[in-house]
C-alpha cells in the first residue's frame, strides 16, 4: 500500500478517509489508521502532535471517583478545618471574656435617718427643716430627699431638697431644708432617695481656734484649717449647725477654707456665714469639716 500524505487531516489529526482519531505508529513519521488501516507519512510537527495524542490514549486513565466518595472526602476535609476553628473561637471567647466583679449590695435607704423635722415659717414661706444622719455603716453621697404634700386625699406638689454636705461618713449628720408649697396642705411624706457609695477619699484636715462670733445680729463661724496630710487638700468645706435652747436646729451655714488647694502642712483661715431659720437665741453650735480628693 502506497502511503498518502492526505490520509491524516493535519488540522484535526483525524483520518481523512474515515474520520477516526485512532492511529498506530509503524515507523518514524509513519502512522496507520486503526479503523480503515490507511497508512500515512506525516511531517515532523504533525508527528509530534500525534505522539502526544497516542501517549494520552495509551496511558491508563484513573477510574472516575464515585459521587458518594467525593462527598465523604469533602465532608471530612470541611470537618477537619471547621472543628479546630470552632474550638479555637470558643476557647478565645471563653478566655477573653471579662470577669465582672460581684456587685455590692444596694444601700438601705431606711438607714439614712431624718430627725428633728420642723415646719418653720420665715419671710412668708414655709420650710421643712431636718437633720439627716448616716447610719448605713458606709460612706455615702448625700441622697436627695423628696417631700410629697397632700390636702386630705388630694395630692399636691412634690419638692426635693439637698444638704450642704456632699458626703457623710458613718455617724455623720447634716442639716437639710425643703420648701413647702404655697397652697395649704394637711400632711406630707418624706422619701429618701437610694444612697450611693461615696468614691472620694477624705483629706486629713483639722480645724482649730474655732469660735462663733455675732456681728449686727448675724452669726459667723471663724477659725483655722490645717492640712495634716501628705498631699495638697482642695475644696475644704465647713458646715455649721446652730441650735436653740430647746435643742432644735435654729440656723445653719457653710463656708470654705481661704486657701485652695492647701499644701501639705499648710495653715489657712475660714469664715462661714450662718442664716437663722427662726427667731431665738443660739444656745449651742456644731460644725463639720470636709475635704476630699
Amino acid at each position: 500500500m502506497t502511503p498518502k500524505q492526505t490520509t491524516i487531516n493535519t488540522v484535526t489529526l483525524t483520518c481523512s478517509t474515515c474520520g477516526s482519531a485512532q492511529f498506530t505508529k509503524l515507523d518514524t513519521n509513519e502512522y496507520q489508521c486503526s479503523h480503515c488501516h490507511a497508512v500515512t507519512l506525516v511531517e515532523d510537527n504533525v508527528a509530534q502532535r500525534l505522539e502526544k495524542i497516542l501517549r494520552n490514549i495509551q496511558a491508563p486513565q484513573p477510574a472516575p471517583m464515585k459521587t458518594s466518595v467525593i462527598a465523604a472526602i469533602s465532608l471530612a476535609v470541611l470537618a477537619a478545618v471547621l472543628i479546630p476553628l470552632a474550638v479555637s473561637s470558643f476557647g478565645s471567647r471563653t478566655t477573653s471574656a471579662p470577669i465582672r466583679p460581684s456587685a455590692s449590695p444596694p444601700i438601705d435607704a431606711s438607714l439614712v435617718k431624718l430627725t428633728d423635722v420642723q415646719e418653720i415659717k420665715a419671710r412668708g414661706r414655709t420650710q421643712l427643716v431636718m437633720i439627716m444622719r448616716n447610719e448605713t455603716g458606709r460612706k455615702i453621697d448625700v441622697p436627695r430627699v423628696t417631700a410629697s404634700f397632700f390636702q386630705g386625699e388630694l395630692s399636691l406638689a412634690s419638692t426635693s431638697g439637698s444638704a450642704p454636705a456632699r458626703t457623710l461618713e458613718p455617724g455623720e449628720y447634716t442639716p437639710l431644708i425643703i420648701s413647702a408649697p404655697d397652697k395649704a396642705y394637711t400632711r406630707y411624706d418624706l422619701q429618701v432617695g437610694t444612697p450611693s457609695p461615696a468614691r472620694g477619699k477624705n483629706n486629713d484636715v483639722a480645724a482649730s481656734q474655732v469660735q462663733l462670733v455675732r456681728n449686727d445680729g448675724s452669726y459667723r463661724l471663724v477659725g483655722l484649717i490645717r492640712n495634716q496630710g501628705a498631699n495638697a487638700a482642695s475644696s475644704t468645706r465647713i458646715t455649721v449647725m446652730l441650735y436653740g435652747a430647746d435643742g432644735k436646729l435654729i440656723g445653719m451655714g457653710n463656708g470654705y477654707a481661704t486657701a485652695s488647694p492647701l499644701a501639705a502642712g499648710a495653715l489657712t483661715s475660714f469664715d462661714a456665714r450662718c442664716e437663722m431659720l427662726r427667731d431665738g437665741e443660739v444656745a449651742s453650735y456644731d460644725y463639720m469639716v470636709q475635704s476630699e480628693s
